[in-house]
């Protein structure tokens, strides 16, 4: 019996000390940091226009701020342990810089394509034979056909108007009324 008490007690000691050490692993677990980041809220800083995570207490993430036209002025990572900080804004505007001379020297490069096949045309035009053409000069310029009115009579005298009633001193109608 001495034997089974004594494994029966180990076995209980060994149990209860496991259950203690998952029970404290249990609260504290060993996760990455980016883990914190994820699950951290942020906070709004007026003064200075900044978001700021913060996950039980510590800042930890990605924050970014913005000065008083709207244009982000500040955008860093702060990690766990607070030397892993990271300008984030530096490496945006050094990314940014890079596509934007990327863009122009495409544009350059285009624009001096356009310019060389201009040249090369304007050449081309140049150096051809040139045609002479001959243009037939009418002698007389073109003046449409008169159309006259026919029906009319034109040396029969001009009738005259109906003089509408004078009605103080009125002159009379050129037109016969309608």
């Amino acid at each position: 019996m001495d034997y089974l008490q004594t494994t029966f007690m180990l076995m209980l000691c060994s149990c209860l000390t496991s259950c203690g050490l998952k029970k404290e692993a249990v609260t504290k677990p060993n996760r990455p940091a980016i883990y914190d980041a994820w699950d951290a809220r942020y906070t709004y800083q007026i003064q200075d226009r900044k978001m700021i995570p913060v996950y039980e207490g510590k800042m930890i993430g990605r924050s970014w701020g913005r000065d008083s036209s709207g244009k982000i002025n500040h955008v860093s990572y702060l990690g766990a342990d607070r030397e892993r900080e990271e300008n984030l804004l530096s490496f945006h505007q050094n990314q940014t810089d890079r596509k934007r001379e990327k863009k122009w020297e495409k544009s350059k490069e285009d624009r001096i394509k356009f310019v060389k096949s201009q040249l090369e045309l304007q050449e081309a035009e140049e150096s051809a034979p040139l045609i002479e053409v001959k243009i037939e000069e009418e002698e007389e310029d073109f003046l449409p056909p008169m159309i006259m009115p026919e029906g009319i009579d034109l040396s029969a005298p001009n009738p005259t108007p109906e003089k509408a009633p004078d009605e103080g001193g009125a002159l009379p109608l050129p037109f016969l009324p309608l």
